[in-house]
């Protein structure tokens, strides 16, 4: 009985049976994903870097073709492969195919959206184009780390295959109202999975810093009272976003910093120019001196978009000069280097993740023995060039290899990609975003790994540039975000504690009824029940309770005493039959609770989102004309454009949100027959039906 009600709580389920291939630890995630495609029309896997998400993708393309993935262009390859030796049939499209507005040919069936944390800017080109195109089809999402600089990047995703409205049943009006005013919802269980039970043997992690030395304290600090010098520009934000980009670089080598000072001075020379030919510089040179900058910086939102005139401090140049002078003089010997070479030492095959080129670069020619080296564009061993797959493969079958035993790689590597030979991951500098860390380290703490422990090294900054960028105090405060929403370790509280004490139960029989137990020190009522559409399957589900109904009549859904309950009654020798009398005055007891339930899901039927512009627009035009339709006593007319209306007023995708847009001066006929094949979700009108899960009545 504790397992029953301890079940009742876990996010639907389907009952179609998965292919033989998935693991145990995937099926759960697979059962999940499949009842919510059907009951929302999209769901994200968030399940942990390594542990075969690709799989159960696979497994859900297998049950619903066509079907087909957008992933990033480098991941085209690894992809193919798995489906074709699943013999699963799957159109592969890019990220970057995307961006330019080219989406595959197949026009129905699931689309598999692969690393979706790329689609949580809804400004950005690949959204624009996807969203629309993705209306009217399941949507299945996969991201270890779908929340990267703030909650609502969750909602985005979430979007282009759920409504906004999706979780109006659970009391949640808006998805992106909720997500973007920084708080997470349990309701959000239905619709993210994230299962860290162990799919297979991935190795653990265990965690090092290697600290810079005095030599490199004292340089980092006269370095960075040098770039302090310079104006950068007249515009606070541009100059915040400038001195990023080279504090940055100083932090990864002398030869990132020399790179970053020298794209500066040509933004300067060509300011210089600009400005005697009467012209002005924009936005997109800021981004090309930007470079390899990823774009996780929020400054990038301080900076005017279009074609605003970018104010340089053009008598910087001087001061450039003597910094980039200063730079060679400084720049051996290199203790950060001789800290990396000590490391490698020991011949542990290792990844050496660094965010700029030029350290790729100037790490391969001064590392002993050959080494692989990536870039996204170019990749290599030694100064030798060579196809990108030729070296992915070489870290991807663990076993005895000979050579070589590092890969030098840029964060081009750090997403997808299946490099389980490396038994030690190196951060030679430090990423932007939490969501890179977790990344680069999952491409070798994953499913097939021979190692029992994978080591990941730290290199942290110099104390002068740490205070200068507050790098780690960024990632500390970023890393918090995904608990806000239910995911990571910190996270599991808000939803995920209830699959943790439904594992801590096991697997054996979980049956409803009625049982008593005594002397535990409790008096009161543990009771569950769900509120369910007529039909009862799981995509009738309305939601589910359960609950201590104290001696003193108080109501607690508190996580903490139902567990504590739970495994109370779960781990009593016996039970003894409730006495009538008392059963019924528990159920009379257990009616208020009930009513107020009932009382919720009544009043959600009410609630709705505030309507778009857009929306609220073509509503107007819409009920004129089912004034018109009424006055003609069209009944067919006056149903189909209630249906519209039903629509339009309602939560929507982002895609449906985006076409809503481009239809606001259609006429009312095109907007009519769009409308017509549009799914309307009509729960709102049916009976809700409560049903008892199971009393355990305590007796102190």
């Amino acid at each position: 009985m504790a397992r029953a009600l301890a079940r009742s709580l876990l996010p639907p389920e389907s009952t179609v049976p998965p292919p033989a291939w998935l693991l145990p630890g995937q099926l759960r995630s697979f059962r999940r994903a499949v009842a919510a495609l059907d009951r929302f029309g999209g769901a994200l896997i968030a399940d942990p870097v390594g542990s075969g998400k690709t799989y159960v993708a696979l497994a859900l393309a297998a049950r619903q073709r066509p079907a087909v993935c957008l992933v990033p262009a480098m991941l085209a390859r690894q992809w193919n492969e798995v489906a074709r030796r699943l013999g699963v049939n799957l159109e592969i499209g890019t990220h970057e195919q995307a961006s330019r507005g080219r989406l595959p040919e197949v026009r129905s069936g699931l689309v598999i959206i692969d690393e979706s944390h790329h689609f949580r800017n809804p400004r950005a080109r690949r959204y624009w184009h996807t969203a629309p195109w993705l209306v009217g089809r399941q949507v299945l999402l996969l991201s270890a780390t779908p929340v990267v600089n703030r909650l609502d990047d969750l909602a985005h995703q979430l979007l282009l295959g759920v409504r906004d409205d999706a979780l109006i049943a659970d009391g949640v009006v808006s998805l992106r109202a909720t997500l973007g005013g920084g708080a997470g919802v349990g309701a959000l269980g239905r619709l993210v999975i994230e299962d860290t039970a162990a799919a297979g043997p991935r190795p653990a992690r265990r965690v090092d810093a290697c600290v810079p030395t005095a030599r490199e304290e004292a340089g980092a600090r006269e370095l960075v009272e040098s770039l302090a010098r310079l104006r950068l520009s007249l515009h606070p934000p541009i100059a915040a976003l400038i001195r990023s980009v080279l504090l940055r670089a100083a932090a990864s080598s002398p030869a990132a910093l020399a790179g970053a000072l020298r794209r500066y001075r040509g933004l300067l020379l060509h300011g210089a120019d600009a400005r005697r030919a009467g012209r002005s510089l924009g936005r997109s040179e800021l981004r090309e001196f930007a470079g390899e900058l990823d774009d996780q910086l929020v400054l990038w939102e301080l900076v005017s978009d279009g074609n605003a005139t970018l104010e340089l401090a053009l008598d910087d140049l001087g001061a450039v000069e003597a910094v980039i002078r200063a730079c060679a003089r400084a720049a051996e010997p290199d203790d950060k280097l001789d800290r990396l070479r000590s490391l490698l030492s020991d011949g542990r095959t290792t990844l050496i993740f660094t965010t700029r080129r030029e350290t790729v670069r100037y790490l391969r020619e001064r590392l002993d023995g050959p080494v692989a080296w990536c870039t996204g564009d170019r990749a290599g061993l030694g100064h030798a060039g060579t196809a990108r797959a030729a070296v992915m493969r070489w870290f991807q079958e663990p076993g005895p290899h000979p050579l070589p035993r590092c890969l030098l790689t840029t964060d081009v590597a750090a997403e997808g990609l299946d490099l389980r030979r490396a038994e030690r991951v190196v951060h030679y500098d430090l990423p932007w975003t939490p969501m890179r860390l977790e990344q680069r380290e999952g491409r070798a703490v994953r499913l097939g790994s021979d190692h029992d422990c994978i080591e990941v090294v730290r290199f942290a900054s110099p104390s002068a540039l740490e205070a200068a960028l507050v790098l780690e105090q960024r990632l500390a405060r970023k890393a918090a975000l995904p608990a806000r929403a239910g995911l990571g370790g910190q996270g599991a509280r808000l939803w995920r504690w209830r699959s943790t004490l439904v594992d801590r139960l096991g697997s054996g029989l979980a049956v409803g009824g009625v049982a008593l137990v005594s002397g535990t020190g409790h008096h009161g009522v543990l009771a569950g029940f769900s509120l369910t559409r007529p039909g009862g399957d799981t995509t009738g589900s309305v939601g589910n309770a359960l609950g201590w109904l104290g001696s003193d009549g108080e109501w607690s859904e508190n996580a903490d005493v139902i567990v504590e309950r739970v495994l109370t009654a779960a781990d009593w020798a016996e039970s003894r039959a409730v006495d009538p009398t008392l059963l019924r005055t528990a159920l009379d007891a257990l009616a208020n609770p009930i009513r107020a339930r009932l009382a919720l899901a009544a009043g959600r039927r009410w609630l709705a989102a505030e309507p778009s512009a857009s929306a609220r627009r073509i509503a107007d035009r819409l009920s004129h004309a089912v004034a018109d339709a009424a006055r003609r006593r069209d009944r067919r007319a006056l149903a189909r454009l209630e249906r519209a209306l039903r629509f339009v007023a309602a939560g929507h995708t982002a895609g449906e949100a985006m076409l809503l847009d481009r239809a606001v001066e259609a006429p009312t006929a095109d907007l009519l027959a769009w409308l017509d094949r549009v799914p309307v979700p009509d729960w709102r009108s049916d009976p809700i039906e409560v049903r008892l899960t199971g009393i355990i009545v305590f007796e102190a």
